[in-house]
């Protein structure tokens, strides 16, 4: 328990005690999730610096478990993140007002004023034919902007029910405006 005494002591010569007596099994079981060894390192730094600032007050019985268990998350979030940033999480979604603007020419003839109306009418139309909870989220995300995130905690849904519905009801307008001529 010298470790303990030298972390509620606020000695940084615990996080080289622990390093030096847990690193190498935290870095394994972060090499063996993440697949990197330079992430397996970061990981295992970021999950020391949490330690640091949770003891005190914390006071765990296990350094090894606490440390290993603050090391497994980390990597998983890790994972999540990255698998995140690969389906477009950080990008910005155009609302459908922004994608209508963006597909305008400059001058307004009566052509295109007429092709917007009736793109529009054919949106419409076709919202109507979707389940309102299916509308709801479609209007929520590309009329409002939300993103999957707090669409799911809205409704109470999980983020995978959002996105599934999202791209179906995408695949079913995409259709919708095949079938009218629109596309």
């Amino acid at each position: 328990m010298q470790i303990m005494a030298l972390l509620n002591a606020r000695d940084e010569s615990a996080l080289s005690a622990l390093t030096e007596k847990y690193g190498g099994a935290c870095r394994n079981i972060a090499a063996q999730i993440l697949g990197s060894e330079e992430d397996a390192e970061e990981i295992l730094n970021d999950a020391l610096l949490r330690m640091w600032n949770a003891i005190p007050p914390e006071q765990p019985d296990d350094l090894f478990a606490y440390l290993c268990t603050a090391v497994r998350r980390l990597a998983y979030q890790r994972i999540e993140k990255q698998q995140t940033q690969k389906r477009g999480g950080g990008q910005r979604t155009v609302s459908l007002d922004d994608a209508a603007a963006m597909q305008l020419p400059d001058a307004e003839t009566p052509e295109t004023l007429l092709d917007l109306c009736l793109t529009v009418d054919a949106v419409n139309r076709f919202l109507r034919t979707l389940t309102p909870q299916s509308r709801a989220i479609f209007v929520q995300r590309y009329g409002s902007g939300l993103s999957v995130r707090e669409i799911a905690a809205m409704y109470r849904l999980t983020q995978s029910k959002v996105l599934v519905t999202l791209m179906r009801t995408r695949n079913r307008l995409r259709t919708w405006l095949k079938e009218e001529d629109l596309l």
